[in-house]
């Protein structure tokens, strides 16, 4: 009966254990915009979001006095408390990054996305057009 006791205890022990491991991984682990339960979503919605990244950004010009145009690609991370982390600029457009960077730098806080009832960071990828 004593074994049977301390394998029941260390086998509920063990899972317990397991299981806070597996839930900070996955608060830690972002997960895509797609596949998130409830979507991270910008203070007015992803049109404000888009206002708020056009209002603020600056067109860098080269030294001849042009704006170089194309799509740059980002793509972001909203954390758990809705913030902006880990920017990557998956496409330059001459040097818009760095502008666009500095303009997310400023970015107000999201409402956090949740998979399962946690919140969890959500990598969210977008297209700006620079024109």
């Amino acid at each position: 009966m004593k074994k049977f006791l301390i394998l029941f205890v260390f086998t509920v022990c063990t899972n317990i254990l397991l299981s806070q491991t597996a839930t900070r991984q996955m608060s830690e682990t972002p997960v895509q915009y797609e596949m998130v339960q409830t979507k991270p979503v910008f203070p007015g919605g992803i049109n404000e979001f888009m206002k708020f990244v056009m209002k603020n950004y600056q067109s860098p010009v080269t030294e001849e006095e042009e704006v170089e145009t194309g799509v740059l690609e980002v793509s972001i991370v909203i954390d758990v408390d809705g913030s902006i982390s880990k920017v990557n600029i998956i496409k330059e457009v001459g040097n818009a990054g760095k502008e666009v960077k500095r303009v997310l730098a400023k970015c107000p806080k999201w409402s956090p996305g949740s998979q399962n009832g946690v919140n969890v960071p959500v990598v969210y990828n977008f297209p700006i057009k620079i024109q």
